[in-house]
């Protein structure tokens, strides 16, 4: 009976190690990947080799583009209106605005970070902002309400639809549609004014950078 009791004892301990290693092999896939490439190449991105021509003075006076490579930059889809980047784990960026003046605006976002566990993270809590700062108001114009949603897409290891629309007296005055998607440990952003709410429209260069990403070293 004491034998017994020692081989179920052994069992049951064998069993708990094997989950515990089970546990620990999932978090190491995402925390101890081989280190993220800590800098974009140049023209990587998908509207870059158009954003570095220069333009004539007729051109740059109906159009523009901005290039960041700022690690404080906010994401693109930014909810809560920050400042400055909350999300941590960067370990490189960089971000293209185009304006025209038409006016319209688009722009493309690029983030690495030092793991697919940080850029997970970055997404979920983009999404988590996205509900809790749903509906705001701009304290400069109170009748202008903000209003943000999200939408499913597909790009990626996971992806969302998001922008929001702003509104005056019932009337829709802008539409922001934007897709963010993550890729191993680089998340992607892509927005634009033109046209009515439809993230499906970003999903063809969203899918194109997804795979792109994977020839920088440590980001897949």
């Amino acid at each position: 009976m004491e034998r017994r009791s020692c081989f179920i004892a052994n069992k049951s301990i064998q069993a708990g190690v094997q989950l515990s290693m089970i546990s620990v092999t999932l978090s190491l896939v995402l925390a101890l990947s081989p280190a993220t490439a800590s800098e974009i190449p140049k023209n990587f991105l998908l509207t870059e080799p158009e954003a570095r021509q220069r333009l004539t003075s007729e051109e740059a006076a109906e159009m523009g583009y901005e290039i960041s490579d700022k690690l404080t930059k906010p994401l693109e889809l930014n909810p809560c209106v920050h400042r400055k980047a909350v999300d941590r784990g960067r370990a490189a960026a960089r971000t293209i605005t185009r304006w025209t003046s038409a006016p319209s605006g688009s722009s493309e976002q690029l983030v690495l970070y030092k793991n697919a566990r940080a850029a997970h993270t970055a997404f979920t809590s983009l999404l988590a902002e996205a509900k809790k700062c749903a509906r705001k108001s701009d304290p400069a114009s109170p009748n202008l309400k903000i209003q943000w949603r999200t939408s499913k897409a597909k790009v990626g290891d996971e992806a969302i639809g998001m922008g929001f629309q702003t509104k005056q007296d019932g009337d829709v005055n802008q539409t922001i549609t934007g897709l963010v998607a993550r890729k191993g440990s680089a998340l992607m952003i892509y927005t634009t004014t033109e046209g009515e709410w439809r993230p499906g429209g970003l999903t063809k260069d969203a899918k194109k950078m997804a795979a792109k990403v994977c020839k920088l070293r440590g980001v897949c």
